[in-house]
Protein backbone atom coordinates (compact mmCIF):
# COMPACT_ATOMS: atom_id res chain seq x y z
CA UNK A 1 0.00 0.00 0.00
CA UNK A 2 2.81 2.40 0.89
CA UNK A 3 4.57 1.53 -2.36
CA UNK A 4 1.41 2.41 -4.32
CA UNK A 5 1.10 5.75 -2.53
CA UNK A 6 4.75 6.49 -3.25
CA UNK A 7 4.28 5.76 -6.97
CA UNK A 8 1.23 8.02 -7.09
CA UNK A 9 3.10 10.81 -5.31
CA UNK A 10 6.02 10.54 -7.77
CA UNK A 11 3.61 10.57 -10.73
CA UNK A 12 1.78 13.65 -9.46
CA UNK A 13 5.01 15.48 -8.72
CA UNK A 14 6.36 14.81 -12.21
CA UNK A 15 3.07 15.89 -13.80
CA UNK A 16 2.99 19.07 -11.75
CA UNK A 17 6.56 19.95 -12.63
CA UNK A 18 5.88 19.36 -16.34
CA UNK A 19 2.73 21.50 -16.34
CA UNK A 20 4.34 24.22 -14.25
CA UNK A 21 7.21 24.50 -16.71
CA UNK A 22 4.84 24.75 -19.70
CA UNK A 23 2.55 27.24 -17.98
CA UNK A 24 5.38 29.56 -16.95
CA UNK A 25 6.84 29.39 -20.45
CA UNK A 26 3.48 30.56 -21.79
CA UNK A 27 3.11 33.28 -19.15
CA UNK A 28 0.36 31.38 -17.33
CA UNK A 29 0.85 30.97 -13.60
CA UNK A 30 -2.33 29.33 -12.28
CA UNK A 31 -1.98 25.65 -12.98
CA UNK A 32 -4.35 23.01 -11.66
CA UNK A 33 -2.73 20.23 -9.67
CA UNK A 34 -3.34 16.60 -10.61
CA UNK A 35 -5.09 16.11 -7.27
CA UNK A 36 -7.48 19.00 -8.03
CA UNK A 37 -8.15 17.54 -11.48
CA UNK A 38 -8.95 14.17 -9.92
CA UNK A 39 -11.43 15.79 -7.52
CA UNK A 40 -13.18 17.57 -10.39
CA UNK A 41 -13.36 14.36 -12.43
CA UNK A 42 -14.75 12.26 -9.57
CA UNK A 43 -17.41 14.88 -8.84
CA UNK A 44 -18.46 14.64 -12.50
CA UNK A 45 -18.34 10.85 -12.71
CA UNK A 46 -18.37 8.55 -9.67
CA UNK A 47 -15.81 5.79 -9.46
CA UNK A 48 -12.19 5.02 -8.69
CA UNK A 49 -9.35 6.84 -10.43
CA UNK A 50 -7.02 4.29 -11.99
CA UNK A 51 -4.83 6.61 -14.06
CA UNK A 52 -3.93 10.28 -14.31
CA UNK A 53 -1.96 11.51 -17.28
CA UNK A 54 -0.81 14.84 -18.67
CA UNK A 55 -1.79 15.32 -22.29
CA UNK A 56 -2.84 17.87 -24.91
CA UNK A 57 -6.25 18.32 -26.51
CA UNK A 58 -6.88 20.90 -29.25
CA UNK A 59 -3.72 22.76 -28.29
CA UNK A 60 -4.60 22.94 -24.57
CA UNK A 61 -2.81 21.21 -21.72
CA UNK A 62 -5.18 18.76 -20.04
CA UNK A 63 -5.20 15.99 -17.49
CA UNK A 64 -6.72 12.73 -18.66
CA UNK A 65 -8.36 11.13 -15.65
CA UNK A 66 -9.33 7.47 -16.14
CA UNK A 67 -12.14 6.34 -13.85
CA UNK A 68 -13.59 2.86 -13.42
CA UNK A 69 -17.08 2.35 -12.04
CA UNK A 70 -18.98 -0.96 -12.02
CA UNK A 71 -16.61 -2.42 -14.61
CA UNK A 72 -16.91 0.53 -16.99
CA UNK A 73 -13.91 2.69 -17.80
CA UNK A 74 -14.29 6.37 -18.65
CA UNK A 75 -11.70 9.01 -19.56
CA UNK A 76 -12.44 12.55 -18.43
CA UNK A 77 -10.33 15.42 -19.76
CA UNK A 78 -9.78 18.35 -17.40
CA UNK A 79 -8.26 21.63 -18.63
CA UNK A 80 -5.12 22.10 -16.53
CA UNK A 81 -5.45 25.88 -16.44
CA UNK A 82 -9.10 26.50 -15.64
CA UNK A 83 -10.36 23.16 -14.26
CA UNK A 84 -13.18 22.85 -16.78
CA UNK A 85 -14.17 19.49 -18.18
CA UNK A 86 -13.09 19.24 -21.82
CA UNK A 87 -15.33 17.14 -24.00
CA UNK A 88 -13.42 15.32 -26.74
CA UNK A 89 -14.78 15.77 -30.23
CA UNK A 90 -16.66 12.81 -31.61
CA UNK A 91 -14.92 10.99 -34.47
Amino acid sequence: MLNQHLRIAVLFTSLLIGFSHNAFANGQENVLSPKQAMKIATKHSAGNVIKTEASEHNGRAVYVIRIVNEGRVKDILIDSLNGKIVKPEKD
